[in-house]
């Protein structure tokens, strides 16, 4: 590439554009100028013909320039002074000197003076035909030799002047050019040092004008994008190491065990019993990665249909009956009449089933799980509640975070992955929905879904 630089474009640029103007406005300046002096002499030409008109015109007073043109009849004759000489010559033959233009010699005897320019023996001349009476038309001239002396001085002056603006013009552009990058090129080493302490940290705020400080509170907010994004990643990472090494281990652990020596068949099926729940814990933790990987990627299509939001959330509560009485916890189910959804049945399912489940998995034996739901005018509302052993409040902020945990061991025991809030809550935002949680350790949480913008949802 010829333009490598920012700074050198934006100075070519800026001279062309200095050049066009200039060149516009010279050839104005030169074209009105000209206007100017043509005007001035048509202006004298006209008032000098006004002036011999009002007296007596006597032909022996006709400059060089200068001939009177007659109509005799249907006869045009021209009376012009030739050489000092005196001559009468009928418009068929004319003066050769001198030609007349038909077109304009009968105007100027309907009464209107013309103007017209001709060249003769080398010199440009302004020639007007001024009627002086009916059958009479003084035709006079006047050198514009001078004329295009003085337009020819002025363009010599602006040919003159050209370079020296040009050379000033590309030097003022590449001041401006570089004034103006001046900013990208400071920014660019501050992101230089940014690059270079191979950490994520802020670039420093300094005055640089409006559009760049901007840009430095854009790029400071990507930059702590970025910082969270590598820290998530890298946490999530390490827990997802953990997470999958844990059941890997298991799994190893036991098969190496049952190797070292011949087993029943009653131990042998002990130890198969206890390496499928590791295996169907793997199986949890790949599908739910896969979901979320699916979801971060924007690939996850919602299939959205209207149904009936009560019957989903009593199928979902129906499945957990069994485990519920197994574990003594009592299932309460208060639902508000017609409540319609427009949504993706099947993954609410899955959202609303992993609230229910958490809820029976973390209440202890003779308590109870209250699902219930509500509607107004701009909004419905799913609550999820329990008697179970609760979350401490600094616990709160974290407990849709992927891999977050409450009570590890317990929920590690219980078949848990990490993974189902998150998962619940991304389901629910996709559906324009929010999800929130109160709770008081040793009394219970509640878990409450809403639906905000009930028309998009809500289809009665």
């Amino acid at each position: 590439m010829i333009f490598r630089t920012c700074r050198l474009k934006q100075t070519i640029l800026y001279t062309l554009a200095a050049a066009s103007i200039l060149f516009v406005f010279s050839f104005s300046v030169y074209a009105h100028y000209r206007h100017q002096l043509y005007a001035a002499v048509d202006a004298d030409l006209l008032k000098e013909a006004k002036h011999r008109s009002s007296s007596d015109l006597d032909p022996n007073d006709l400059a060089e320039n200068e001939s009177i043109l007659k109509k005799v009849g249907s006869q045009y004759y021209e009376v012009s002074k030739h050489n000092g000489t005196m001559s009468l010559l009928p418009m068929n033959g004319g003066n050769k000197a001198w030609p007349v233009k038909r077109a304009l010699l009968l105007a100027a005897f309907q009464g209107e003076p013309q103007l017209d320019s001709v060249r003769r023996a080398g010199v440009n001349y302004r020639i007007l035909y001024y009627p002086i009476r009916e059958d009479t038309v003084l035709r006079t001239g006047e050198s514009l030799e001078n004329i295009e002396e003085q337009s020819r001085g002025l363009l010599r002056l602006f040919l003159l002047y050209a370079p020296f603006v040009l050379v000033i013009t590309y030097a003022l552009s590449w001041f401006l050019a570089g004034s103006i990058i001046a900013p990208v090129l400071k920014m660019k080493s501050l992101t230089e040092k940014v690059r270079q302490s191979k950490s994520i940290t802020k670039i420093e705020m300094i005055p640089m004008g409006k559009e760049m400080d901007d840009l430095v509170v854009l790029m400071n907010e990507m930059l702590e994008g970025l910082h969270l994004s590598v820290e998530f990643q890298g946490r999530f990472t390490s827990d997802v190491s953990h997470e999958i090494r844990s059941p890997l281990t298991s799994l190893r652990g036991s098969i190496e065990v049952a190797l070292r020596k011949k087993r029943s068949p009653e131990e042998y099926e002990e130890i198969l019993k206890k390496n499928l729940s590791d295996i169907v814990r793997l199986s949890k933790i790949t599908d739910n990665l896969l979901f979320l990987s699916r979801a971060d990627h924007h690939i996850l299509e919602l299939r959205k249909q209207r149904f009936d939001l009560n019957l989903l959330l009593h199928t979902a509560v129906d499945r957990m009956r069994y485990n519920s009485s197994a574990a003594g916890i009592a299932l309460h189910e208060h639902y508000s009449d017609g409540l319609e959804l427009h949504g993706d049945a099947d993954l609410l399912d899955q959202a609303f089933s992993n609230l229910i489940d958490n809820a029976i998995k973390y209440t202890h034996k003779g308590g109870e799980v209250v699902i219930k739901t509500e509607q107004d005018a701009d909004k419905i509302t799913v609550s999820v509640s329990d008697t179970g052993i609760g979350i401490p409040e600094s616990e709160l902020p974290y407990v849709f975070d992927r891999f977050h945990r409450v009570n590890k061991e317990r929920s590690r025991k219980l078949g848990g992955t990490g993974l189902g809030l998150s998962i619940t809550k991304w389901i629910i935002n996709a559906h324009n929905g929010e999800i929130s949680v109160k709770s008081s350790p040793g009394k219970g949480s509640d878990f409450v879904v809403t639906f905000t913008r009930a028309r998009d949802l809500i289809q009665s």
